[in-house]
């Protein structure tokens, strides 16, 4: 952001605005260079074969945060979904201000920055409605209901007014986890005046009321009961209000549980020791899994997404080392399938189903509720908070548009569409767009960091959708074969019956005579040669294969020793 930008209260996102996930959003408070910030949340996404192949998670580009890493003053968590917190262990260490966030949260940040070799003492708990000073800022947690513990929304106080951030949330009255939400510390900031408000989207097209955990157990129970062999159910890991809701209607049915998937395993594990879980019912070992009748058998798994190394997919697969489901077994699916991930998880039906084991997700029975406020509550947000200036945030560029006409129907005075990258100016009397951010996106693959500009993904969906052609050369130093080309084709056919030889021999035969055919003066430099034999090559595989294959082609020139 450039200096000549005088507004005194902004906001802006490296992620979660325009996207559902990577999550990431700042508040400026000054002028210039000596504007004080704060950031909420830095959470990951997720890579998938159309996009991103390969790509184990998609983290946002914190360039301009590490511009500005001397004045940021902390950063804020709202709660422990990865899309809130997965990005923390791979990028905050170049920030290095402090991380403040509830008991439960602050306690997984914790172990993941443990994990991977990071100081956990930049984390620092926080108690509810405790005003943590941060620079000109002043911030609160505010308890509200969502699919996991303590998830808060934030009022963050400026001399301009208060801002208060959603976080994700939904107004569930038995949430089954955690105290029912209580809007009176809401209602009072009302009466206080609130200047702005940064809600969640993601349900913002639903009518309606988000529903409560309470509303499926009674379902769950039904459908455990009735199952005539062993049960599993997957749900994302973090949502331990579902986890519990599961393992809880089992049990009422007199079925044993286990739970397979470090993931999971760990969530439940910090709940407990945090004091969110207090009456989880007793959990075998998947060890011992076998020694119980099938028919007492109730498996929690992660996996809900597809996910090809999650406990469930290699259930599917037959190589998960203690759990096995076969013919006659049952699995929910108790989650909403996060858009993208639909072709996975259809793969993984179909898989289930071959084996003759049925599933059952939230389409066909009620066995899911959203974590997300839809409308109605969405409503009661701002009637109870009445705020000047509504953006809305978490949520595709649609849900941001739709949410910000909803939000003038509701008594925003301004709601601003402030997409990833944008910064808006939040006080004054025109709020709006006044200034630009570099953002963008960043890949873990395997254990590199790359960038969106890097090529590698560009190159490797290449590869994808145009397969591989290696071509070895030997030459002598006048550029004349000494031995014949070698050609091998990846990712493509090898043969057809209309062919007169397989697509490597032609190909090998037409880099032969390009090269045998051409004038020394061509021949003289390697580039030259590289030049010669791809254009062949390319040439061949257009004609017999339809396809113009990334070319690589490695020459070896040989010089005379005399």
């Amino acid at each position: 952001m450039t200096d000549k930008d005088k507004a005194e209260l902004v906001y802006t996102a490296l992620g979660g605005a325009g996207e559902i996930g990577m999550n990431c959003y700042l508040y400026g408070l000054g002028r210039g260079s000596g504007a004080d910030w704060i950031v909420v949340d830095l959470g990951i996404g997720f890579g998938d074969m159309e996009t991103s192949p390969g790509v184990e998670l998609v983290l946002p580009d914190i360039g301009f945060l590490r511009q500005i890493s001397k004045r940021v003053k902390g950063l804020f968590v709202t709660h422990a979904h990865e899309d809130h917190i997965g990005a923390i262990p791979h990028l905050w260490a170049s920030i290095g201000a402090p991380i403040y966030a509830r008991p439960f949260t602050a306690e997984l940040v914790r172990r993941k920055l443990e994990e991977a070799g990071q100081d956990t003492r930049i984390v620092r708990e926080v108690s509810p409605g405790q005003a943590v000073d941060a620079g000109r800022f002043s911030v609160r947690f505010l308890p509200i209901t969502h699919s996991i513990p303590e998830a808060s929304m934030l009022a963050i106080a400026a001399p301009q007014g208060t801002v208060v951030h959603s976080g994700d949330f939904k107004l569930d009255p038995d949430p089954q986890l955690g105290d029912p939400y209580d809007l009176s510390p809401y209602e009072e900031l009302g009466r206080e005046g609130v200047l702005a408000l940064a809600c969640d989207s993601t349900n913002v097209f639903l009518a309606g009321q988000a529903g409560s955990e309470s509303e499926i157990t009674a379902n769950l129970r039904r459908i455990i009961r009735a199952a005539p062999g062993a049960v599993a159910a997957t749900s994302f890991a973090s949502n331990v209000a579902r986890l519990k809701t599961l393992a809880t209607a089992a049990h009422d049915v007199g079925r044993s549980i286990v739970v397979a998937g470090r993931a999971m395993r760990r969530m439940i594990e910090v709940a407990v020791e945090t004091g969110q879980l207090k009456d989880f019912p007793p959990v075998v070992p998947d060890d011992q899994a076998s020694q119980i009748p099938r028919e007492n058998l109730f498996f929690l798994v992660t996996g809900s997404q597809g996910e090809a190394r999650a406990a469930l997919a290699r259930i599917a697969g037959g190589s998960h080392p203690s759990v096995k489901l076969r013919d006659g077994d049952t699995v929910l699916f108790s989650s909403k399938t996060i858009p993208g991930n639909e072709a996975g998880i259809y793969r993984l039906y179909n898989k289930l189903s071959e084996q003759g084991i049925r599933v059952i997700d939230s389409e066909m029975e009620r066995i899911h509720v959203s974590g997300h406020a839809r409308r109605d509550d969405l409503e009661k947000i701002y009637e109870v908070l009445k705020p000047k200036v509504s953006v809305p945030i978490h949520g595709e560029h649609r849900h941001l548009v739709e949410h910000a006409k909803w939000a003038r129907e509701w008594g925003a005075s301004h709601a601003l569409v402030v997409p990833n990258g944008s910064v808006a100016r939040l006080d004054g009397n025109s709020p709006g767009v006044v200034d630009e951010v570099e953002t963008g996106r960043i890949y873990l693959d395997g254990h590199a960091m790359i960038g969106a500009m890097d090529g590698v993904i560009r190159d490797r969906l290449k590869l994808a959708r145009q397969g591989h052609v290696v071509l070895s050369l030997v030459i002598d130093e006048d550029g004349t074969l000494i031995a014949d080309p070698d050609a091998k084709v990846i990712g493509g056919p090898q043969q057809h019956e209309s062919w007169p030889d397989t697509l490597a021999g032609m190909i090998a035969e037409a880099v032969d005579e390009a090269i045998e055919g051409a004038a020394p003066k061509a021949k003289r430099t390697d580039a030259a040669v590289e030049d010669l034999a791809g254009k062949a090559a390319r040439r061949v595989c257009t004609r017999y294969w339809g396809k113009k294959p990334v070319m690589t082609v490695m020459v070896t020139r040989l010089e005379d020793e005399d």
